[in-house]
């Protein structure tokens, strides 16, 4: 399933449990680490420390021989201020003394150069040496020259002699004393000097290592520590494998070597050393700390070395480490449970939500939301709540709109059916107006003829008056005739105004719909109000045709002998027939123009009734839209 499809609930729990995970992850995979390499850094600063210790300790104890050496060494150095036998005796009784106090000490040598002893020898080499060593709790000495030659020596002594500084001999096996023959051994020797710093001769202290041992056995940080004492030449002192003590340390070395010499090296420029190894026959690593061992004024150091397999030193960084990772585990739970229960009620406020919408989008709003808040949530549901109240007074407003619509529009459907069988009814009428003034004109030109004939033969009247009176009373009849049509037109223009009226107000009351048949309205109201005056007109000068015929009829039987008034009063009538005449092609054109106005109005009626029942359709359409949606009709 993608995520996208997933619930809100869902994607809540994915998105914050991931997001904690990583973040829960890192972070306690960073403190474990940091406390795996803190603990690991003090694991290996204990290591060094107990190194530094040792040292420390092994250095003090051969510094106080090398001290107590030094000192001896120094009153030794006025051996001049004594006979030989003052001095044999003097020196005998110290180094016995020295050597009682000192029960750790194996032997005592002192060696005297025989040229400082006798300022006429003259050979180059040449001593006088005496060995103090203890036998049955006894102090015994020997005393012998040696070495009265002039070649060149080599031995320690020589050495020494050369150097003239205090120094500790290499370990050794005292291969001339049986009592000290096996143990493993070491000099400490300071030169004996005269006021001029020359070399008179050397004092030595013969100390066993055998007591490096226990201290080695004492270093112990931790478990399967491997500790060791070598000295200068590269031999092993001390070791807690007590197989390779006297043995060459380079030699005893497993896997690469390389930086065990450097720190070898650097530990005899007295410097510390710390680094790791791979040991290549049990595939472990081991830390490795160096300290340098400094007796004294000696050029030559030793060195203490103390190897821990890093496992070792690792277990408590990885016991830590697993703890930190057994308490950052159960803390990831905690946090999932918290976090589900946290998502649970941020996401069913929001669900219920959801659902409220999903019902008002199906149409219910009736529907009421349950969630109650002060955060988010309930400021959304008062929103969704608020919206349903809104949806609910708008569906109320428009279903009673709707309804209004509906019945308005068969209203207007109704008025447009009686519009448009008025304006038939109209346009029926107009075609008969129009031809009555076809006919009317045809007779006002027929009139006008006449009277131009009668102009023609008004000197012929009196023959012809009988005619004339016959003829009289046809014109008035006819021009009564044409008063009553023109009465009949003027009331049609009235009614037509008043239609124009009428429609215009209906044409408001469409709205949108009814601007077009506005303007016909008012284009009609016009030539109604124009028809109205023409007819007006034609109807005044009709009643003065009727006036002039009905007082030609009364005087023709008296004005024979009048009868070039007559004929004068007939070229009036001429002229008014001619007037009437235009005047009668006027309304005839109006008349035909009201005509096609009226047809057109018929045609918009049509229009009209097909547009509203169309909008009735619609408002139909509309209330089955609405039904949709459940709320109550609060139509009063």
């Amino acid at each position: 399933m993608k995520i996208k499809h997933l619930k809100l609930k869902s994607k809540l729990n994915l998105y914050i449990l991931t997001v904690a995970t990583i973040v829960y992850g890192i972070s306690i995979g960073y403190i474990s680490l940091q406390l795996k390499n803190k603990t690991y850094s003090d694991s290996a600063a204990l290591a060094s420390a107990n190194t530094r210790e040792y040292r420390n300790k092994v250095q003090d104890d051969l510094n106080k021989i090398m001290t107590s050496t030094r000192t001896l060494s120094d009153v030794l150095g006025d051996h001049k201020k004594y006979n030989q036998r003052e001095s044999n005796v003097y020196y005998n009784d110290l180094m016995v003394n020295w050597m009682r106090n000192n029960r750790h000490f194996l032997s005592v040598g002192l060696s005297w150069e025989k040229r400082a002893l006798d300022e006429k020898y003259d050979k180059k080499n040449g001593r006088r040496r005496s060995v103090y060593f203890r036998k049955d709790n006894s102090i015994l000495s020997n005393t012998e020259s040696i070495e009265e030659n002039n070649f060149l020596l080599t031995s320690a002594y020589y050495a020494i002699r050369e150097q003239n500084r205090e120094t500790i001999v290499d370990p050794y096996y005292d291969v001339t004393t049986p009592e000290l023959a096996g143990i493993l051994m070491t000099t400490v020797a300071c030169p004996i000097k005269n006021e001029e710093g020359k070399f008179d001769g050397l004092l030595g202290v013969d100390i066993s290592l055998e007591t490096m041992k226990d201290i080695i056995v004492d270093i112990h940080p931790f478990e399967r520590t491997v500790s060791y004492i070598v000295a200068n030449n590269r031999l092993i002192v001390a070791h807690s494998d007590s197989s390779l003590i006297g043995k060459d340390y380079f030699s005893n070395l497993k896997g690469d070597s390389t930086l065990f010499k450097q720190g070898f090296e650097e530990s005899l420029q007295n410097q510390s050393f710390d680094f790791e190894y791979l040991n290549n026959q049990d595939n472990n690593k081991y830390f490795v700390s160096f300290a340098p061992i400094s007796i004294g004024n000696a050029n030559k150091k030793w060195l203490i070395g103390i190897e821990v397999p890093v496992s070792i030193v690792m277990q408590e960084a990885n016991s830590v480490f697993r703890n930190a990772l057994i308490v950052g585990i159960l803390g990831l739970i905690v946090l999932y449970i918290l976090i589900y229960f946290i998502s649970d009620a941020i996401s069913k406020p929001i669900i219920e939500g959801v659902n409220f919408a999903k019902t008002i989008a199906s149409g219910d709003l009736e529907v009421q939301i349950k969630i109650r808040g002060n955060d988010e949530t309930g400021e959304l549901a008062e929103a969704l709540s608020a919206m349903a109240d809104k949806l609910r007074v708008i569906m109320v407003e428009v279903i009673q709109s709707s309804n209004k619509i509906a019945d308005s529009s068969l209203d207007l459907s109704r008025f447009a059916e009686d519009l448009a069988d008025g304006s038939s009814s109209q346009a029926a009428s107009a075609e008969e107006i129009s031809a009555s003034m076809e006919e009317m004109a045809s007779n006002i030109h027929q009139n006008t003829e006449n009277a131009q004939e009668t102009e023609k033969i008004a000197v012929k009247a009196v023959e012809g008056m009988r005619e004339g009176n016959i003829y009289a009373q046809s014109l008035v009849q006819s021009i009564n005739d044409i008063a009553e049509k023109i009465s009949i037109i003027g009331e049609i223009s009235r009614r037509t105004n008043i239609l124009a009226l009428n429609a215009a107000v209906e044409a408001a009351r469409a709205g949108e719909h009814g601007k077009g048949f506005a303007v016909v309205a008012a284009e009609v109201r016009k030539l109604a109000i124009r028809s109205q005056l023409a007819a007006s007109e034609i109807d005044e000068l009709s009643l003065n045709g009727v006036e002039i015929a009905n007082k030609t009829k009364n005087k023709l039987t008296e004005i024979i002998p009048d009868i070039e008034k007559t004929a004068l009063l007939v070229q009036q009538i001429a002229s008014a027939s001619l007037e009437q005449r235009t005047g009668a092609d006027q309304v005839s054109e109006a008349i035909q123009q009201l005509n096609i106005i009226t047809q057109q109005n018929a045609g918009s009626s049509s229009r009209f009734s097909l547009n509203s029942d169309t909008l009735a359709k619609q408002a139909e359409i509309l209330k089955d839209l609405i039904a949709f949606f459940n709320v109550q009709n609060e139509e009063s």
